[in-house]
């Protein structure tokens, strides 16, 4: 009875997510030493080994939480990476009209970022590494393209989820897409067709599609959500945020589908 008993916990155990926390060291030129030169990072690990490429995720809002959000479903299936930010993403932010989250752009962010794909590679023997994001996620990652040509060597494919990059009301978008050189990378921007938010608007982000498509050597897919019971996003902002549709949340299983099906896809 104690050996049956003993072999149910190894197999639970075996079944829960493994996680490994990290210190990852910010040795790139324009890293800021301020932020004591490191961020926390943690590899959640897929539950069986694969040869499939690891997605290094950053989280929405201010950044500074250790969350695969709102890709929880995805966990499991592939190797993620998801990061704790040193400064807050929000800081000059959120009381713009514009929709712009500056602290994306600033060159410690890009460099940051790339010394965490560069110890990942390393340590993963080159392993191929995506790189995505939600709300302002996204706009870090495309900001992280625009900082350097070379950037986008070192990763393997793109996933935006509820693109935060600008204003629908003032039909504005902050990216710098000029500065975007020698893109070709696959690259999917996943959108709920419901999130009516003024900075991460569903034909904003389909905008943004457009952009891409016209630099981007490699393909360019936009991918609409559209199930769930919730309503449209209305307030979304400050305290009373109502921003269900932006951050998936009837929806998770879905996009969890659409990005691990993009990523298979996409990977020889």
């Amino acid at each position: 009875m104690k050996n049956i008993f003993l072999i149910l916990i190894l197999i639970s155990l075996w079944n829960i997510n493994t996680y490994a926390d990290e210190d990852v060291f910010c040795n790139e030129p324009k890293c800021d030493k301020k932020y004591n030169d490191f961020t926390i990072t943690r590899f959640i690990e897929a539950k069986e080994k694969t040869d499939k490429p690891i997605l290094f995720w950053l989280s929405g809002g201010s950044g500074q939480r250790l969350t695969s959000d709102p890709l929880q479903e995805v966990e499991g299936k592939i190797d993620l990476i998801v990061m704790m930010n040193p400064y807050d993403m929000l800081k000059n932010s959120v009381q713009r009209d514009d929709g712009a989250a500056p602290q994306a752009y600033i060159p410690d962010q890009a460099d940051r970022i790339k010394s965490i794909i560069k110890f990942y590679k390393a340590k993963f023997n080159s392993k191929e590494i995506w790189l995505g994001g939600q709300s302002f996620g996204a706009a870090r990652t495309l900001a992280y393209l625009t900082a350097s040509p070379d950037n986008s060597k070192l990763i393997s494919g793109i996933i935006l989820t509820g693109t935060a990059v600008g204003s629908y009301k003032n039909n504005v978008i902050k990216v710098p897409f000029n500065k975007i050189k020698d893109l070709n990378l696959p690259i999917a921007i996943i959108h709920h067709i419901r999130d009516v938010c003024d900075t991460s608007h569903y034909k904003t982000a389909i905008k943004v599609k457009e952009k891409l498509e016209k630099i981007n050597l490699g393909k360019t897919e936009f991918i609409s959500i559209e199930v769930g019971n919730l309503p449209n996003d209305t307030k979304c902002g400050g305290k009373t945020r109502d921003a269900k549709n932006h951050e998936f949340k009837d929806s998770k299983k879905e996009l969890a589908e659409a990005v691990v099906k993009f990523i298979n896809q996409n990977t020889q």
